[in-house]
């Protein structure tokens, strides 16, 4: 079929011109190839004869057409116009900062008094002491709800300003177990601190006091060690230097207040502060709102963690009311790359609560001892040691080489550092109640701060905690069986059984065993606790957790093991026992290693007891852990029958005179001082 000269068969409709023309380039070129064919080959025929070049510029046509088509649907593309919007923070000095708005609302007992006349002596501890600067009362709720509360639980520090911070390897690598025998001690350690963090960039350090009587002293102490301090660090009154430290400080109690609300270089400014920080005798401390109120405080004013290094610096010596705060705390902290060091107090191992020495300083009032309960611990999340009372050495609180898991935690997580702070800590053996110092708790062993850093707690999220407990049922056991491990021996298990007859005696015995059938199921179920975890025991590398469970596992098989005992040997004395001695009345039970004749599971029990004790021993000395187990294995696990004579059956006499002579030396004895209730420490 032949084409006319548009390329196009006779009767198509006429294309568009821009397809002529293109079509008439395509036969042009089809032509010359037509010819170049010819001349090579001598032949009048070529394969573009026919239908081929209309194949050709159909389809190229069809191509062209269809392009236009998509092409028509696409919108115009418009080069962008960028506007540049440039947001710039107010422009602030180097050398000066801003002090943040604040409304203060003046109360009764609020004033201002000369440094000169103020006085926190603990003497007068009862009675307010007023600061030379206006302690400001803070509005908790408005402090964390607006700044902390709105932080992403899951929120880690990012941003190129951070970018320093995470490469030193600071975040989440506190110390969290230094331990110091004085307030001093710490602050010397923080002078170093401070030096680095000032060789970096400028700093500015917020000094955080919590306010309770029994911590008064140490702020003096604190007090008149910051001027050897700052002279240490190169920064005196009017120095060239001042300005590169920069300070605030706060003061709690019940309420939150600012000492020093706007950043100030002046050395001596911040010793008369510190110095004149009232009383508040309330009893309730709110550590971490403060902490919180101060890294509000310091987030105002620092400019950028580029620009200005914070460091927050905690006095306290109690867990505090407001731990519920804990996790948002450290995540707000962290997250302004804001270092938190807290000089607080070892918490008892695997306790929470425990005794303050607190002496009467009045001398109108006996100078006397008082033991208040305060809260100081436990250094672990969850429980995980077992508690049996067994009402010797074991049940005695002692140092668990680490501060309360709050405020440890807070510490670890910011790149800061938790000082255990006791006036006993040097003590080479058992502290008695004589030796434990004023404002001190009752601890009566304390372990080498070296030895206990491999059994650092787990200063991770709750979730990580429990995802980790799932993973190994020793681990899961000893938790389960440390929240449900209150559980006393019996209490002051009968060991004397006079025989007036037979038959007393067997009433005796059996009333003796009741008390042992209340403790044995208890102990059972413990035991089983414990035992589920078995398989996977070889499983834990951790030390702490090795100690853990090889502790808790071992106590409480001797326990289950003393009781068997106990029971069982009563039973045997109901069947008839015979005195060597005629003259002996009363049978007298003792413990004794001796238990083969106890039956062959409880020997084996016994064996099982004393393998986990040994090892906590061989494998964890110098720990709370070795201590305990060591304790357990010097009691003997069984008992035996020792007889004595007490004159049960002799005949009885009334008593005799004398009674004047005694009613005479009761009135002649003068009446006791008055003592003055407990105060809230």
């Amino acid at each position: 079929m032949g084409l006319g000269s548009s390329g196009l068969r006779p009767g198509a409709a006429p294309l568009p011109a821009g397809l002529v023309e293109t079509s008439g380039v395509v036969m042009s070129v089809v032509d010359s190839a037509r010819r170049w064919w010819q001349q090579q080959t001598g032949e009048e025929e070529t394969p573009l004869d026919g239908d081929t070049p209309a194949w050709a510029v159909s389809l190229v046509i069809h191509v062209v057409v269809l392009l236009s088509m998509a092409l028509i649907g696409l919108p115009r593309l418009e080069s962008a116009k960028r506007a540049i919007a440039i947001v710039s923070p107010p422009a602030v000095e180097d050398d000066v900062l801003l002090e943040p708005e604040m409304t203060v609302a003046p109360t009764e007992e609020s004033a201002v008094a000369d440094a000169e006349t103020a006085d926190v002596d603990v003497t007068n501890a009862v009675a307010p002491v007023l600061s030379p600067d206006p302690v400001v009362t803070v509005d908790l709720t408005e402090a964390i709800d607006a700044e902390l509360v709105a932080v992403d639980t899951e929120e880690m520090p990012s941003g190129a300003e951070l970018g320093a911070f995470m490469e030193a390897g600071t975040v989440g690598t506190g110390e969290t177990g230094v331990g110091t025998s004085n307030a001093s001690g710490a602050v010397d350690r923080l002078t170093l601190e401070i030096n680095n963090s000032l060789q970096q960039r400028p700093t500015l350090v917020c000094w955080v006091f919590d306010q309770s009587v029994s911590l008064a002293g140490q702020r003096k102490e604190i007090a008149s060690r910051l001027g050897r301090v700052f002279d240490e660090l190169g920064i005196a009154e009017g120095g060239p230097a001042d300005k590169a430290l920069t300070n605030l400080v706060f003061a709690y109690g019940q309420k939150v207040g600012k000492v020093i609300g706007e950043p100030t270089p002046d050395p001596q400014r911040v010793v008369r502060a510190i110095e004149s920080i009232p009383v508040d005798d309330s009893g309730v401390e709110m550590t971490f709102s403060a902490i919180a109120e101060a890294a509000k405080a310091a987030k105002a004013v620092r400019g950028s963690a580029a620009r200005r290094n914070v460091m927050i610096i905690a006095f306290t010596d109690e867990v505090g009311d407001d731990q519920k705060f804990a996790d948002v705390v450290a995540r707000s902290c962290r997250a302004e790359a804001m270092r938190v060091y807290v000089v607080g107090v070892p918490a008892p191992f695997g306790q929470g609560e425990v005794a303050i020495k607190f002496r009467e300083f009045d001398p109108q009032f006996a100078d006397d001892v008082q033991w208040a309960k305060v809260q100081q611990g436990p250094e672990t999340l969850y429980p995980e040691a077992v508690r049996i009372r067994s009402g010797n050495e074991a049940d005695e609180p002692m140092d668990s080489g680490f501060g309360p898991f709050s405020l440890s935690k807070l510490c670890a997580e910011t790149g800061g550092i938790y000082f255990c702070v006791h006036a006993n800590r040097n003590a080479s053996g058992r502290v008695g109640d004589g030796d434990v110092a004023d404002m001190s708790s009752r601890l009566r062993y304390f372990f080498d701060p070296e030895v206990m850093r491999a059994y650092r707690p787990d200063y991770q999220p709750a979730a990580k905690i429990e995802q980790m407990l799932a993973g190994n049922r020793a681990m899961r056991s000893l938790v389960d069986a440390a929240k449900a491990s209150e559980i006393a021996p019996m209490d002051s298990p009968r060991t004397e059984f006079p025989r007036q007859d037979d038959g007393a005696l067997v009433n005796l015995l059996n009333d003796a065993q009741k008390k042992a059938a209340v403790l044995q199921p208890k102990v059972d179920s413990l035991y089983a606790t414990l035992a589920a975890g078995l398989p996977d025991r070889e499983k834990v590398k951790e030390k702490r957790w090795q100690a853990g469970y090889d502790l808790a596992i071992g106590r409480v098989l001797a326990l289950k093991v003393r009781t068997d005992a106990y029971n069982i040997i009563l039973a045997q004395a109901k069947t008839g026992m015979k005195f060597k001695d005629p003259k002996n009345d009363t049978w007298k039970l003792v413990p004794d290693d001796d238990i083969s004749k106890l039956g062959s599971q409880t020997e084996k029990l016994a064996t099982q007891a004393r393998m986990f004790l040994t090892r906590v021993v061989d494998e964890h000395p110098g720990t709370p852990w070795a201590h305990l187990a060591a304790a357990e294995l010097r009691r003997p696990l069984g008992y035996r029958w020792d007889e004595m004579h007490t004159g049960v059956n002799a005949p009885k006499t009334g008593g005799g005179g004398g009674g004047r002579q005694r009613d005479d030396m009761k009135r002649t004895v003068a009446p006791p001082k008055p003592k003055r209730p407990l105060k809230n420490i």
